[in-house]
């Protein structure tokens, strides 16, 4: 019996130095060192993308970054992990708001969407819950459907020209959760069907692709509009792939001037 017990001790410690060995200090070490270089999701896209190509593969280090000593680093991995929408990212986030005396919530709102998502939404205004119409509408549950609806009830008390109203107006004549085919361009493929952009704004709109993850199987596209002087909007729109097309994850304007 003892012996048994040895082996078992054994094979375990041989495994945990296996395990350890597939484990890449330098890794930890650069994605802090890309964190801390995020400073605007906007003006750092390069070391946004580097993050979002590269997350994946290397949740574990944004996982252990949120409980950096210096809290900018864990609200920029908290950045990431939802741009990633990553399952064992997210379920580790959800932990880490639980122990927060704070929560500052940053960065898109990736699907599904979760209890403390719902209860941010009933405790807001449509107009400070604004962030969350676009995510609604492409989480398409009954709740999420049921929720969006009583939005749309209310929306004669939304001032016009508001993000909240023009993101209302669009869900409602659009088909947010629709399957995107076309173009292998995921940009231009983004840009087609960029529901959210009004049709007049359509003329100044472009789009570039700024990554794939590293199952690419998700993409991040920049979307710009640039109809005037003091009239820029910069959205970031993730992409999820579903058979032989894509749908949309999260869009999140990220600026506007």
């Amino acid at each position: 019996m003892y012996s048994r017990i040895v082996a078992v001790f054994v094979l375990g410690v041989m495994f945990a130095a296996q395990a350890d060995a597939f484990q890449d200090p330098k890794t930890h070490a650069e994605t802090r060192r890309l964190l801390s270089s995020l400073g605007d999701v906007k003006n750092d896209r390069e070391v946004l993308a580097a993050l979002f190509k590269r997350g994946d593969g290397r949740i574990d280090d944004l996982i252990e970054a949120l409980h950096d000593p210096d809290r900018n680093i864990g609200l920029r991995a908290q950045i990431v992990i939802r741009y990633l929408g990553n399952q064992a990212g997210m379920k580790a986030l959800e932990e880490w708001y639980s122990k927060q005396n704070e929560i500052l919530i940053s960065g898109p709102i990736p699907l599904p969407l979760k209890e403390r998502d719902y209860k941010w939404i009933s405790d807001q205004s449509i107009n400070d819950a604004a962030d969350y119409i676009y995510a609604l509408a492409l989480d398409g549950s009954p709740r999420a459907r049921a929720v969006l609806n009583e939005m749309m009830k209310l929306k004669g008390t939304v001032y016009d020209g508001t993000f909240a109203s023009l993101a209302l107006r669009r869900v409602k004549v659009s088909h947010p959760q629709k399957l995107l085919t076309g173009p292998r361009d995921l940009a231009k493929l983004v840009l087609r069907n960029a529901f959210f952009i009004p049709p007049l704004s359509r003329p100044y709109t472009s789009a570039r692709l700024l990554g794939l993850n590293a199952g690419r199987d998700k993409a991040l596209v920049e979307v710009y509009v640039n109809p005037g002087p003091l009239a820029e909007e910069w959205y970031h729109v993730v992409i999820s792939k579903r058979g032989r097309g894509w749908k949309f994850f999260s869009i999140t304007q990220v600026a506007q001037s």
